[in-house]
């Protein structure tokens, strides 16, 4: 019996010889999009005229919800941390598609529970401030709430005021 066992063991375990063998590869993950090209995650590259301490928290309001922003060569990436109504916890909307032309940004958000969020805008400098004070720098533009569970969206300007910056 025991040699019947053995037998069929060796026979389903394939020789050293039948495995296959690949070289080692590096997969390259290309480049940062060309200018004016969105990158697979809908983010475009283009030319920002903005100070790098631009990036960083903009106040939605006194609860503690903001906007990040992170430039970084050209491409625009953050996203909106939303307190909930009842001020127990946020949700965080990544930004899904983003352009930069100057000081003129876009974003629009990912689906968070039916809602989602798009600016079309820009950053501008307040001369009144400095880096260490809420609103050196200002998102100004036009804000757009969109509810696909209502199907409505509400549309207003906004003008929010930069979180201190350390630089």
């Amino acid at each position: 019996m025991r040699v019947v066992v053995a037998a069929l063991l060796l026979t389903f375990v394939p020789p050293a010889g039948a495995q296959t063998v690949t070289d080692p590869a590096l997969h390259h993950r290309g480049d940062t999009p060309a200018q004016g090209q969105p990158s697979a995650s809908g983010k475009q590259r283009g030319t920002s005229t903005l100070p790098a301490s631009a990036s960083g928290e903009y106040m939605m309001d006194e609860t503690g919800s903001v906007v990040q922003i992170t430039i970084d060569n050209g491409v625009v990436d953050g996203y909106i941390s939303k307190l909930t109504e009842e001020q127990t916890s946020a949700l965080t909307y990544f930004f899904n598609r983003t352009t930069i032309d100057g000081d003129r940004l876009t974003f629009t958000t990912k689906e968070v529970h039916g809602i989602w969020y798009s600016f079309d805008g820009e950053i501008i400098r307040d001369a009144s401030h400095s880096k260490q004070e809420n609103g050196y720098y200002r998102l100004k533009g036009t804000w757009v709430t969109h509810d696909e569970t209502q199907k409505s969206q509400s549309t207003s300007t906004v003008n929010l005021k930069s979180t201190p910056r350390r630089d």
